[in-house]
């Protein structure tokens, strides 16, 4: 089948070369020359495992291409897929980018007989796929959507670090679409896969994105709120707590005489709080979209509240740690929002140094993949070290941010005694099973003060 794709950023790059590597031809259209490029070339603009390989050897195979021209990648084409952004501007979903690839589309459907079906990849508020993009498109072509053309939402259910392996072994897929031809292309696109294929409306389809994304957040807000209570109790450890509420049979079910630790525990830890480029955003656009309409989200309210304040609650256990920050050098290590990419919008780090610099602290940060971008907006008040021991040098303490896996394996003992002092505040708990020298204060997340010795009790 050929298949269009508009974007070629994070979700249609990784969509796009998947489906090529389905036995699918297809054609990812973007406005950027340069990285039209770049990808032509055999390179991906983005970071993620196992994409440059599988792009290599679809561009030889002449089942992938990328272009700026979007009329000449349409033509004789099946499905056209929108994967392009929906940023965030001012709490709120925007859809200027959706819209214009929609226009364009309708008005290759105004000459061109032929049945098309278009795809909604983008992640959009309920109601866009029926509402704005459908009108847009019956608009430009002058025909009826389910009729003329077919209309469909499929969401990405793409983990960063893991997109391949996601698109290509997925647990589900949801087709949501208007007509019974759509759904038929729908079908014929994803034909490879045996994995459940639900057939929904496109609205349903929208909110089963934005209910899988609300979830994962209130996990991590729970955690985090779970982690600050504990922090605020003597004698309390969060993360054991957490531990232990993970045996739970209905969080780990059994299964022949072994517990199955199913993957959403991973976020039902404490930290920093979420980030990147999904969460962030979708949270603040859902509970936007409920204030708009009038209807209560009071608990996605929290959910986005409690992750807000998680970072300023980390800087200030530091500032209680080094009895100020003013002056300070504190070295921010991560500033990526997970290990495995270069992602850095939306990053828990962003709020972390912008309170760390409000406080007079003066601030380093660390990231293996991180570009010189990560760190511009502050104007070279914070340097970006590759080298752990430079960007260690002379600090009062440390923030570990992103639980880098190389992080464990540092020469932890040298690089402490290269800091001016030894505290390092673990906000991801990464480094909890080590053991410190005396001169090092290690503070991890979670965990309250220590309970008072039994003979601060005994009276004189």
């Amino acid at each position: 089948m050929k298949v269009t794709v508009f974007g070629c950023g994070y979700v249609g790059l990784v969509t796009g070369v998947c489906l090529a590597s389905l036995g699918h031809e297809v054609a990812c259209v973007d406005v950027d020359a340069s990285r039209v490029d770049l990808i032509n070339a055999g390179q991906t603009p983005i970071y993620e495992p196992g994409l440059e390989a599988l792009l290599r050897e679809n561009l030889a195979q002449g089942r992938f291409r990328a272009t700026l021209d979007a009329r000449a990648a349409l033509r004789g084409s099946r499905i056209s897929m929108i994967a392009v952004g929906t940023p965030d501007r001012d709490g709120r979903i925007d859809l200027s980018f959706v819209e214009t690839v929609a226009r364009t589309i309708g008005a290759h459907l105004k000459g061109d007989p032929a049945y098309h079906t278009i795809v909604v990849k983008s992640t959009v508020v309920p109601g866009t796929t029926l509402g704005l993009v459908r009108a847009t498109l019956e608009s430009a072509s002058g025909r009826v959507a389910g009729e003329g053309f077919g209309v469909a939402m499929n969401p990405e259910f793409l983990r960063e670090g893991f997109a391949v392996q996601d698109f290509m072994e997925p647990d589900r897929v949801v087709l949501g679409h208007l007509g019974a031809q759509a759904g038929e292309d729908l079908e014929a696109l994803y034909a490879a896969f045996h994995c459940p294929r639900i057939h929904v409306t496109p609205t349903e389809a929208e909110f089963v994105k934005y209910a899988s994304n609300a979830l994962l957040a209130t996990c991590i807000s729970f955690a985090n709120e779970i982690y600050t209570l504990c922090e605020g109790t003597p004698g309390v450890d969060g993360r054991q707590v957490l531990e232990i509420l993970h045996m739970d049979r209905r969080l780990t079910p059994q299964h022949g005489g072994e517990s199955v630790r199913p993957g959403i525990l991973s976020y039902l830890f404490g930290g920093v709080g979420y980030g990147g480029s999904c969460l962030p955003k979708d949270l603040n656009a859902i509970t936007a979209m409920a204030r708009e309409r009038g209807l209560p989200a009071p608990l996605l309210e929290q959910v986005v509240r409690v992750n807000r304040d998680r970072p300023a609650a980390i800087v200030q256990r530091l500032a209680t740690e080094l009895g100020g920050l003013q002056g300070r050098l504190v070295t921010v290590l991560g500033l990526a929002f997970k290990p495995g990419t270069d992602d850095w919008r939306n990053s828990p780090s962003q709020p972390l140094v912008e309170a760390l610099l409000a406080g007079g602290a003066r601030v380093r940060a660390w990231d293996p993949l991180a570009e010189a971008a990560a760190v511009a907006a502050w104007g070279g008040r914070v340097a970006l070290h590759r080298d752990p021991r430079s960007a260690l040098e002379g600090a009062h303490a440390a923030v570990l941010a992103t639980a880098w896996p190389e992080i464990q394996e540092w020469p932890w003992e040298e690089l402490a005694a290269a800091m001016a002092s030894p505290v390092i505040l673990d906000g991801r708990n990464a480094l909890k099973d080590r053991g410190w020298p005396s001169p090092v204060r290690y503070v991890p997340v979670g965990r309250g003060p220590a309970l008072p010795s039994r003979e601060s009790h005994v009276q004189p």
